[in-house]
């Protein structure tokens, strides 16, 4: 049950009103949530090193209806929303946030709001790796998602896509590498 989560976790508890202050009712445990910015800046530098101009390398195998390609893009992204997001730009130069930690849940949020729509979900890096998986919607299709992430280096990383199988396994969908521009 979701609130009786949120007073569980002490991220709620009892107290005044905000404008009734002799009524009871839910207020957030300000002392808790004192906490939360540093936890947060701590997760986000660990990725910072993503923020820089990318080449990528997009490479998709044959199906019964393609062959398979190649595709390359280049890739920008920064430090936004006052450190709390790592944002790509847009061809119009708007910033998207799209990667996040929240505090919260301490969860990794990989966030998909154009042509592909889901929010993935990570624990955390382990060594190099970060894994990010959830339910999306890509380009009209639905589909779980699995995002394996390595970091090689501060200029290089990469990452496979897979898709949750109806026997439940995970299939391969493609594979994407990314190298800092000069």
């Amino acid at each position: 049950m979701l609130m009786e989560e949120l007073f569980a976790r002490g991220i709620m508890r009892m107290g005044p009103a905000p404008n009734e202050t002799n009524r009871q009712t839910g207020v957030f445990n300000m002392e808790f949530l004192k906490t939360l910015p540093a936890k947060r800046h701590a997760e986000m530098s660990k990725m910072l090193w993503l923020a820089g101009e990318w080449n990528a390398e997009n490479t998709v195998p044959a199906s019964a209806y393609n062959p398979a390609y190649t595709d390359l893009q280049v890739y920008k992204y920064v430090v936004g929303e006052q450190g709390t997001w790592i944002c790509g730009i847009a061809r119009d130069g708007r910033e998207k946030p799209f990667i996040t930690f929240d505090p919260f849940s301490e969860q990794w949020m990989y966030v998909l709001a154009e042509g592909a729509y889901g929010v993935l979900r990570s624990k955390g890096w382990d060594g190099n790796r970060i894994v990010f998986t959830g339910h999306m919607t890509m380009i009209g299709v639905d589909c779980e998602l699995r995002q394996s992430w390595e970091k090689v280096s501060d200029d290089e990383f990469r990452f496979v896509n897979e898709e949750r199988l109806p026997d439940g396994s995970w299939g391969y969908a493609d594979a994407w590498r990314y190298t800092r521009k000069a």
